[in-house]
């Protein structure tokens, strides 16, 4: 439900801004915290969504007839996959940790909200338990690193092209800068 595509939000909001206008409680932490949530981490967990202090999605079967069964969400950190309020709330999590996160509208579903559910420019809360991290494979983090030198290269190339074009610019200019001389003398 709320799983989208966040190139519609405000190209500012960086992670800094983000994380600052959270507001996040933990609510149950686990003795043990060998390693916390980062960017890349594949996250799985329960979740409950709440309007005005009222569940209206959760991922807890509730056993009515009728409804569909329903599952633990997982999530890729990092690639935009859900509302950015609740990509940034989970950064830093251990698993078994409970948390409440508590997301502005413009973080959550914005001026659109989810018809039927969640109006428009509604602040939601959504209290999160971390069951799984399941870290990036090293075949991850190579692809990652490839797609990146590939991205820097193209850059370098066009720069290359550009300053070529204007080199030869440059050249016909002189170029018809001294015929125009000779041409006068």
């Amino acid at each position: 439900m709320f799983q989208q595509n966040i190139m519609d939000k405000p190209p500012d909001t960086g992670k800094i801004l983000i994380q600052s206008e959270l507001k996040t409680e933990t609510l149950e932490m686990p003795e043990d915290c060998a390693k916390k949530a980062i960017t890349g981490d594949s996250l799985v967990f329960d979740y409950e969504v709440l309007l005005n202090g009222k569940v209206v999605e959760d991922s807890h079967n509730t056993g009515e007839e009728g409804a569909t069964e329903k599952q633990p969400l997982m999530v890729v950190t990092g690639k935009g996959a859900v509302i950015p309020g609740l990509e940034f709330g989970v950064l830093g999590m251990c698993v078994g940790e409970k948390r409440k996160v508590i997301i502005p509208p413009h973080l959550a579903f914005g001026e659109k909200g989810v018809p039927g559910v969640i109006p428009e420019n509604a602040e939601v809360t959504f209290v999160v338990t971390l069951l799984e991290i399941i870290p990036k494979s090293w075949g991850e983090w190579y692809v990652d690193i490839v797609w990146s030198a590939c991205y820097l290269a193209f850059i370098g190339g066009i720069f290359v092209l550009m300053a070529q074009g204007i080199q030869e610019k440059r050249k016909a200019l002189r170029r018809e800068a001294k015929k125009a001389q000779r041409y006068r003398e």
